[in-house]
């Protein structure tokens, strides 16, 4: 086969990020090198900043950073959408397929899709399994009352299955794929993959692939990341790992530690 025949183009972008939730707005942020980080929005985390905020690396159940980049939730609104989807499943999902969702259909619409064999599509999705939102309110709301008897005693009321959370919420890595494929009614294979930060660029090849292969005409690949914010604030402050200041600066003499985000991103792939 040719070199030609190997070359992959980007047909279609789309992005939901921190103050950008598009493209030529993710842009503009980094060209203007603004930087979005904050301390979470009221609610966010099921702890207020200053009770769990010791600017001591290390301390057990504390974070020494106050800050990380957050997707405010007007961002990934999709009320206005008419997506094949069974009624009122999207308000019972968690903010993760929201933010998927939004990006796949700017990048699907950014592409020339009108003549393309949707039984030809296919999704590869890098998304960490970590706790989301709406799986640790169900942990909070079901495990908690199993503790509860245990500890004190008492007989746990409920079930898990009528928790005011969705049980559906507990599928955190590959749902949202499936998700999205069955909005854009796209049927030709499907998956998700948990390579830690690499978990984007493996998507990324592994589309390619399906297209070198030919058993794909178009792909969509990228990532997703939309963990409990907590979690991850807490898990890298345990590691040492994020910057006091807020401030992420890879690459650069004054680089202190990572910051903790949140996003989707992807990009529809065809062969050129």
């Amino acid at each position: 086969m040719s070199r030609t025949a190997y070359a992959i183009a980007i047909v279609g972008i789309g992005c939901t990020y921190p103050g950008a939730p598009g493209p030529d707005a993710f842009w503009d942020q980094i060209y203007g090198r603004r930087c979005v980080a904050t301390e979470p929005p009221e609610g966010r985390w099921s702890l207020p900043v200053d009770a769990l905020y010791d600017p001591e690396p290390g301390k057990t159940d504390k974070l020494f950073s106050r800050k990380a980049c957050f997707v405010e939730e007007t961002v990934h609104n999709l009320s206005e959408e008419k997506l094949p989807l069974p009624s009122g499943l999207l308000e019972k999902l968690d903010p993760a397929f929201h933010l998927l969702l939004d990006a796949g259909l700017q990048a699907w619409r950014d592409g020339k899709t009108e003549r393309l064999d949707r039984s030809r599509v296919g999704l590869v999705l890098g998304n960490l399994a970590l706790p989301s939102d709406s799986s640790s309110a169900l942990a909070r709301e079901n495990l908690g009352r199993q503790v509860e008897k245990m500890a004190l005693g008492k007989a746990p009321t409920g079930s898990f299955f009528n928790s005011r959370t969705d049980p559906l919420n507990r599928y955190v890595a590959g749902l949202p794929a499936g998700i999205l494929t069955q909005a854009l009614q796209i049927t030709g294979g499907h998956f998700t993959l948990d390579a830690a930060c690499a978990s984007s660029l493996y998507a990324l090849k592994l589309a390619c692939d399906r297209l070198i292969d030919g058993t794909a005409d178009a792909m969509l690949a990228g990532g997703l990341s939309r963990p409990d914010g907590l979690c991850t604030q807490m898990g890298f402050s345990q590691l040492r790992a994020l910057s006091p200041s807020g401030t992420c600066s890879p690459f650069d003499a004054d680089g202190n530690g990572l910051v903790v985000g949140e996003g989707a991103g992807l990009v529809l792939l065809k062969r050129l």
